[in-house]
């Protein structure tokens, strides 16, 4: 018994011999796993035994039992080598579709693009979702990674240059040719993809073809671009700020198209800034736009005939001293032509101011007199109206000796009968519906005197600078006493006079003038207002009217400037059958040199949009806005002494102005102190008209504009604080501008241009259906084709947006081009970036495994792929796994079904990718458990041999 007891021992030993030489023989075997022999003692025995003197019938083998521990890393230079730090396997697919198992992750790409063992065995994943997640919702596969990609290349669509083009190089003029290097300057080549992803060179050339000068500072340059050996023209593009187009109107006014989509929202006019769509366009080029030019008024020049009586004392030739006035009557003078200005109604005008004085005025000293006429006969000025009887009456009272009260002379004057009598003799029209002009009215009381003896040295006039009625006692030898007295029962309200300025004791009697220049040899009744109507309607007031003296003729302007200015003169005609020259209108030709046909300008407006500009756009005028006022101007507010008091200067003309004390609120305010400014006047017979005073709600502040506009217009104002006018800077106009250009023409032919619903532009010379009556108010400008701008500082100025170019046929997508990073500077060609956002089909240059098993591949264009997700199998009890070889495993019954889940996660290990598990094989240990076998073999076998050797001695016995 003892024999076969000692044999299963035999058994035993030599089985774990194997088990520990099969350690030892793969310890150098990726992911491989020891095991171990699992005995137990074998015991025969029946119920009839005494199992407390039972022995035991040796050693039988349980099981090989494997240990799944971690096994030490192994790093390598395959990216596709793979580790799992924890728990878990690898998933295998064999080619009859079986799942196996396996730690040993040493992996690489068959020709299939496949990640493969060393047995052609493939590693499994699952697809990933848009967040790299593993998406186990589909099938588990073979992992593939493609070598290049597929139908990921990118045409290229946009090329970006960025070079520096030399300052100093000088302009070439012959004709392009690639083939000659004398007709280019540089060029540059980059390489781009067409719509099959196939690469292709673009090689642009460099050509200077202007250096700046004076009147056109800036350089430019032509860019020729090939597509391997094919020429490729730049499309036709619009001028823009790099965002919006730019649109030109009648005078060269550039907007974006953002600007004009704004005005059309805000502006009163909003159809002036409509951007028709889907409309043939007059081709009008960037660098076909001259320089700028200031507007100019409607102008009409006369010219004096040699034969007229005046020529010599106008140009103060042939010793003459200028045109004598003294002979000349108030009705030759009266009504010398008409004139309407900027559309107005014809107006009548004249010197009759002039008539009869003892004057000699050369034509540039007419020139200012027939200045002064027109602005008073358009301006805002008003009549003294003699509506009421009571006004009619009139007394001048003078004191021949001031010590004698008794002296004193009355003479009463009944104006509308003197007017009446003067105009009877004058044969002139001085008053009309009770109402007279300042100057009519003067004249006629002067007439009246020279007839009146003891008054007959006095001369009456009405000053505009004071405001007043001007009495001057010609004979300085007489100076006298002059007063104003009423001449009747009521109320003048014409003088200001009432029924108690009719008697006193002198100095005091009625009103006393105030003297003037120290002396009472002039004297003035100041405050006198017109109280009638306006001379002129507010529809025909007009301001900033000119004339001068220039090369024997006069030149008249009109006080605005633009198209939309205009001047008519015409020479007064009588009545008659036929109808002919009066008197004043034959002064008039001679005089003037006016034609006796007329002399017109006609206005031309912005509705005749075809039209070039002739005189080109409104200027603007001297504008002034205070600072918040210091009043509460939602209430009635006091106008005091201390407050009422401001410096004006308008044009030249400057006043201390005194508002009315008062309670007011601010409409009325506003519009009194309009009134003031507007009755400025000077020494010189100028006089200020048409100025505009508004209150700002919104900011509390007074806005002051001026009528003049240009950028002679000046405007000052000061005050107190109370109006937010202390301190205040002036202000000035300007003048506008505009630019004259013409369409572009080929072959002598006009260009049109039309836009296709992709924005793309397309040039014809067939006009068709194109209407030039019908032109929208703005149009697109455009830049030449691939032509390169650059300012005096070297940065370009156009384009500045990309260029597209007319790459269909030579690379079957469209490209453009974008140069806004170039320069043109002092320094030598140098192309210092270049790029294109194309790209080719990629080749494989990477894979990369995360921990989380995300394998993703990288690519020579830039490509990057997520391509799948490596998943790890666990067991519930792994030591049921079955063996099969290469360190792999099927599942089994007692290992369980496996259990898949993401790297990382709980109970799955985490990913090493470059790596691989070496075997978990400790030799150290293997070899004591070899010396233990051994000696368990040994043990065993003496065990035999005792046995054999106590057998053999019974046997002897026996013999």
């Amino acid at each position: 018994m003892s024999f076969y007891t000692s044999l299963t021992g035999l058994k035993a030993a030599t089985t774990e011999l194997g088990v520990t030489s099969n350690n030892i023989a793969n310890a150098g075997t990726s992911g491989f796993k020891k095991s171990s022999a699992d005995f137990g003692d074998i015991m025969a025995s029946s119920p009839q035994s005494n199992g407390s003197t039972a022995v035991g019938a040796g050693v039988a083998l349980n099981e090989i039992r494997q240990e799944f521990s971690q096994g030490n890393l192994e790093f390598t230079a395959n990216s596709l080598d793979l580790a799992i730090t924890g728990d878990g396997f690898f998933t295998l697919g064999t080619p009859d579709g079986s799942r196996i198992y396996t730690r040993n992750g040493g992996f690489m790409l068959n020709d299939q693009n496949q990640i493969v063992n060393a047995a052609g065995q493939t590693l499994m994943a699952v697809p990933v979702d848009s967040t790299n997640k593993a998406d186990f919702s589909q099938p588990m596969a073979a992992l593939n990674i493609p070598r290049k990609t597929s139908s990921e290349f990118t045409a290229t669509s946009k090329i970006e240059m960025g070079l520096n083009l030399p300052a100093d190089t000088k302009p070439i003029t012959a004709t392009f040719n690639r083939e000659k290097p004398d007709t280019y300057h540089k060029k540059a080549s980059i390489t781009v993809y067409g719509a099959s992803g196939s690469p292709q060179v673009a090689t642009i050339y460099y050509v200077r073809t202007e250096a700046p000068t004076a009147d056109q500072p800036y350089s430019k340059w032509q860019t020729h671009v090939f597509i391997d050996d094919k020429e490729v023209k730049p499309a036709l593009s619009q001028a823009s700020d790099g965002n919006d187009g730019y649109y030109i109107n009648k005078y060269g006014e550039i907007k974006t198209r953002s600007e004009l989509l704004e005005l059309q929202r805000t502006s009163p006019n909003a159809d002036q800034y409509l951007i028709p769509t889907n409309t043939p366009y007059q081709k009008i080029n960037f660098d076909d736009l001259g320089k700028p030019r200031e507007s100019i008024p409607a102008t009409i020049n006369t010219q004096i005939d040699q034969a007229s009586p005046f020529v010599d004392n106008l140009n103060l030739s042939n010793g003459q001293q200028g045109v004598d006035f003294s002979a000349l009557t108030r009705a030759e003078l009266t009504n010398m032509f008409q004139i309407s200005v900027d559309g107005s109604a014809h107006v009548d005008v004249g010197l009759e101011h002039l008539a009869g004085k003892n004057l000699k005025l050369s034509g540039t000293e007419l020139a200012f007199e027939l200045t002064n006429q027109l602005n008073a006969a358009f301006g805002d000025g008003r009549k003294f109206s003699f509506a009421s009887a009571d006004s009619e009456l009139l007394e001048i009272r003078r004191i021949p000796d001031i010590n004698n009260p008794a002296s004193i002379q009355t003479l009463a004057l009944d104006i509308k009968a003197i007017v009446a009598a003067q105009e009877a003799t004058d044969g002139v029209t001085l008053m009309t519906a009770d109402q007279i002009a300042p100057e009519a009215l003067a004249y006629s009381i002067n007439q009246y005197l020279a007839t009146q003896p003891g008054f007959d040295d006095l001369e009456v006039a009405y000053d505009f600078a004071s405001q007043g009625l001007k009495i001057v006692q010609t004979d300085p030898t007489n100076v006298t006493g002059v007063y104003l007295s009423h001449g009747g029962a009521g109320t003048n309200s014409v003088f200001g006079l009432s029924p108690a300025d009719t008697g006193g004791t002198p100095p005091y009697y009625g009103k006393q003038m105030t003297a003037v220049n120290g002396d009472d040899a002039t004297v003035l009744f100041g405050g006198l207002l017109p109280n009638g109507g306006q001379i002129q309607s507010a529809a025909n007031q007009r301001y900033g009217i000119t004339v001068t003296f220039e090369d024997g003729g006069f030149v008249v302007r009109s006080g605005q400037t633009g198209d939309a200015s205009s001047l008519d003169i015409r020479l007064n005609f009588d009545t008659g059958t036929p109808p002919a020259a009066t008197p004043a209108s034959a002064i008039a030709a001679d005089l003037l040199g006016i034609p006796l046909a007329g002399a017109t300008v006609a206005s031309q407006t912005s509705e005749l949009k075809n039209l070039p500009p002739l005189r080109g756009q409104a200027s603007t005028p001297a504008q002034i806005k205070g600072k918040p006022m210091g009043v509460d101007t939602s209430k009635t507010f006091t106008v005091t002494s201390v407050n009422n008091r401001m410096s004006v200067i308008v044009d030249g003309i400057s006043s201390q102005i005194e508002l009315t004390p008062g309670q007011y609120k601010i409409a009325n305010f506003t519009q009194h102190l309009q009134d003031r400014i507007n009755l400025m006047a000077d020494d010189l017979g100028r006089s200020v008209s048409g100025v505009k005073v508004a209150f700002d709600s919104a900011t509390k502040t007074l806005k002051i504009t001026g009528a003049t506009a240009s950028e002679n217009s000046f405007l000052q104002v000061n005050g107190h604080s109370d109006w937010g006018l202390e301190g205040m800077y002036p202000g000035f106009g300007t003048t506008s501008t505009y630019v004259s250009y013409a369409q572009a023409t080929e072959n002598d032919r006009p260009v049109y241009v039309s836009q296709d619903s992709n924005g793309n532009w397309t040039e014809t010379t067939l006009k068709g259906s194109f209407n030039d009556d019908d032109l929208p108010y703005w149009q697109p400008v455009f830049l030449d084709r691939g032509e390169l701008t650059f300012d005096a500082s070297g940065a370009l100025l156009f384009p500045s947006a990309v260029t597209k170019l007319e790459s269909k046929d030579a690379t079957g997508t469209a490209l453009s081009v974008n140069f806004s990073k170039s320069t043109q500077y002092s320094n030598p060609f140098t192309v210092f970036s270049q790029s294109q956002d194309g790209k080719p089909e990629g080749d494989l240059i990477g894979i990369s495994i995360g921990e989380d098993g995300l394998v993703s591949a990288s690519y020579s264009n830039g490509s990057q792929q997520s391509l799948g997700k490596v998943v790890i199998a666990n067991f519930a009890v792994p030591q049921g796994l079955r063996q099969i070889g290469n360190s792999s495993y099927y599942a089994s019954g007692t290992s369980g079904e496996p259990n898949y889940g993401e790297a990382g996660t709980a109970s799955f290990g985490v990913l090493r990718a470059g790596a691989r598990e070496r075997s978990n094989v400790d030799l150290t240990a293997e070899l004591v458990d070899l010396i233990t076998a051994q000696r368990n073999f040994q043990a065993n076998a003496k065990a035999i041999e005792t046995t054999a050797s106590m057998t053999q001695s019974i046997i002897n016995i026996r013999s």
